[in-house]
């Protein structure tokens, strides 16, 4: 019998990927999805007929109206900049969103996946989820989306103790693909649109933080390992440890790759942002716990990320751009992604 499962925010840059991998694993699967297409808009048409699409705030939902076996809870504030005008209500909307989450689980009685950040270790380095977290001395809205995220494991911990359903938290670490946001601050397709446009390369600060970045396929692929594979009640993260750049290769990287003849340049991004903006610290992830319990290895190095990327946009220029139609926009309002 085909698994009953909702994705909350299905339909943002993540959340279709990772709709569109679960129908592949089973075409018969019994897929709800809600999102309120608040952060990012992509077409949607081939999930259309193939799933139940309800356009929607996830905490209008009733929980009793539908029964599911699993819930991927993706819904929340995302971006850099697109939680900028969240500042103040950036928690608040994640524990809100955590706790309905956990309503709906506890009315099924379904297993929950809970989609966090590497945000939550506030520390520089490769993070193992054993690791002590830090609560770093600043302000910002980065800092109120690490916290947010965090107590919303917490809060997800604590009620399946209390209400006895199972829960598995994913700790995601930069990830990159076609169709992402540069609007909302990521910095893979805001480095291609500078480079094909002729427009300067922005780098923030000296360009040295390092990410690892990983494609949002193998990040699909990972989030349904840890429901399908990983024991509940624990943490998992999921990216890619050998795709290790910094910005600042990263930048010249992708100019070269476009044959661009674009300026790079290093830019105060306090000056950009206002005193809101915080920096992201070097974030690598370290996936043996995953691995120690799936079959599940990243399979896009970082020359290939780059060159699907690339190809994407090239697509677009000639519009041969497969689905999603590129209609993602920033909005004042990023709930869900």
């Amino acid at each position: 019998m085909s698994r009953r499962i909702l994705v909350t925010g299905g339909l943002g840059f993540i959340g279709l990927q990772l709709c569109k991998q679960l129908l592949i694993n089973d075409s018969h699967t019994d897929l709800t999805i809600i999102d309120n297409l608040s952060s990012t808009r992509l077409n949607y048409s081939e999930l259309e007929g193939r799933a139940r699409i309800l356009i929607a705030d996830m905490r209008t939902f009733d929980e009793h109206e539908s029964r599911f076996d699993d819930i991927y809870h993706l819904a929340s504030p995302v971006g850099s900049l697109g939680i900028l005008e969240k500042n103040g209500y950036i928690a608040t909307d994640i524990t809100d969103l955590a706790n309905k989450a956990a309503a709906l689980a506890t009315a099924s009685g379904a297993q929950l996946l809970y989609l966090s950040s590497s945000e939550v270790y506030g520390r520089d380095g490769q993070h193992a989820e054993s690791k002590e977290l830090i609560v770093p001395a600043k302000r910002g809205a980065r800092m109120e989306y690490s916290l947010g995220k965090l107590t919303a494991e917490h809060i997800l911990f604590n009620l399946a103790m209390e209400e006895r359903f199972n829960v598995r938290v994913v700790r995601p670490f930069n990830v990159a693909g076609q169709w992402q946001s540069a609007q909302l601050g990521f910095v893979i397709p805001k480095f291609f649109e500078a480079a094909i446009s002729g427009a300067p390369l922005s780098i923030y600060g000296n360009g040295k933080q390092r990410r690892s970045f990983c494609h949002v396929s193998d990040l699909a692929n990972g989030v349904i390992a840890v429901q399908n594979d990983a024991p509940a009640d624990q943490v998992y993260n999921v990216g890619n440890p050998n795709n290790v750049t910094t910005i600042e290769q990263l930048a010249h990287t992708i100019r070269d790759q476009c044959g661009s003849n674009s300026l790079i340049q290093y830019v105060d991004p306090y000056k950009l942002h206002g005193s809101r903006f915080i920096e992201a610290f070097d974030k690598i992830p370290d996936i043996t716990k995953l691995t120690s319990y799936s079959d599940w290895r990243p399979q896009l190095n970082l020359a290939k990320t780059l060159h699907v990327i690339h190809s994407f946009y090239t697509e677009q220029q000639l519009g041969n751009a497969a689905s999603p139609t590129n209609t993602t926009k920033h909005m004042k309002d990023p709930v869900l992604a």
